[in-house]
């Protein structure tokens, strides 16, 4: 049985036909990959997404994503500039002066003789790139099977907005990093005082179901008062005593999540989008809105507190092996309801996807 003969080898890491279908099974979705903040105009950047280098540029205020890689001589177009060329803006390769315009089609190449085009045979693949909640996202496909998932709180003024910029990626796919915050069962355990306690694990009772484009988990629970479960700036917020809450839990295939949290203070949102940088490594993107305790001055203290807990998530989530999670018919893994139900039914979504499919 696969579940006894690798076990012992699963710090190899993945199998190459593992590794091919994640990549393949991902690819026809949109992912973030910067902040929009962090995108100069005049120099275009460098990301990583499902293995792929890929440069991101504004050109004439228009989002450009394209293959990281001069048609020429395949260096990296990220070490370029942005440059006018015939008064269209363009990305220059550092190397050649090759320069590349929207839809990655070749603009100038200055070695080629004054009586010949441009082959079409220079043109970059262009892919679709779109702005929102602050972030460039692109689609390799094309074609993504769900457009990018709704985030109601981020755009309505009864919010406080607060972003978390981690300043390394995490070594894990990004499909368990969702699975990580999906999983609330590890509450007790993980963050003790924050929000569990080791002496009730006991696991909520959960209503799982799915629509067109997303995956709902709600359940009930109490958590201790603290400034992500209840208004602490109310006097008597520390002696209430435990904090009754409903979440509802909604997955974006595959993997952006928003976890709302509704409580007698109001409600407060983790939302996580998990760009896959590759197999094994993915960017994290963290935005967390609240409509109660608004004053600006207390923002740096819930960034002080979801980067607590987010450490206290990350060394573990980087621990687990194999790298992608493993489909159901390995049985290396032993999810078990009632309580794993949530995560049962994403992995259940994850291999219809064929995103999960080998070890």
């Amino acid at each position: 049985m696969l579940a006894q003969t690798r076990l012992n080898d699963l710090d190899d890491g993945p199998s190459a036909e593992a590794i091919a279908a994640f990549r393949d099974g991902m690819t026809p979705f949109w992912h973030p990959v910067m902040e929009a903040a962090d995108l100069m105009e005049d120099r275009p950047s460098a990301v990583r997404l499902l293995g792929r280098r890929l440069v991101i540029a504004r050109l004439d205020g228009e989002l450009v994503a394209m293959p990281d890689t001069c048609r020429h001589f395949q260096a990296r177009l990220s070490l370029g500039s942005v440059v006018t060329v015939a008064g269209e803006r363009a990305v220059q390769c550092p190397y050649h002066g090759w320069a590349f315009g929207r839809g990655g089609r070749c603009v100038r190449i200055p070695q080629l003789a004054a009586d010949r085009k441009i082959p079409k045979t220079a043109n970059l693949p262009g892919y679709n790139v779109a702005e929102r909640y602050g972030l460039i996202w692109v689609d390799l496909s094309g074609a993504a099977e769900f457009p990018i998932p709704d985030f109601p709180e981020f755009d309505d003024p009864a919010f406080r907005i607060v972003r978390l910029r981690e300043a390394e990626p995490t070594r894990t796919s990004a499909t368990r990093m969702i699975m990580g915050t999906l999983d609330d069962t590890h509450f007790p355990w993980v963050h003790e005082g924050i929000l569990g306690d080791r002496d009730h694990p006991e696991p909520p009772d959960h209503k799982v179901w799915r629509d067109d484009r997303e995956l709902v988990v709600r359940y009930e629970v109490e958590q201790p008062p603290n400034m992500i479960t209840t208004d602490m700036s109310r006097p008597d917020a520390a002696a209430a005593g435990p904090v009754r809450i409903v979440y509802t839990d909604h997955v974006g295939m595959p993997a952006i999540i928003r976890l709302v949290k509704d409580s007698d203070a109001g409600r407060y949102v983790i939302w996580l989008a998990s760009s896959p940088v590759d197999y094994d490594t993915c960017a994290n993107f963290w935005i967390f809105a609240r409509n109660y305790d608004l004053d600006p001055a207390r923002d740096t203290e819930y960034e002080t507190m979801s980067a607590h807990v987010r450490q206290q998530d990350k060394p573990i989530i980087e621990s687990q092996r194999p790298w992608l999670i493993p489909p159901f018919w390995t049985q290396i893994e032993m999810p078990m309801a009632p309580g794993d139900l949530p995560l049962i039914e994403y992995q259940k979504w994850l291999e219809e996807l064929k995103i999960s499919t080998a070890v």
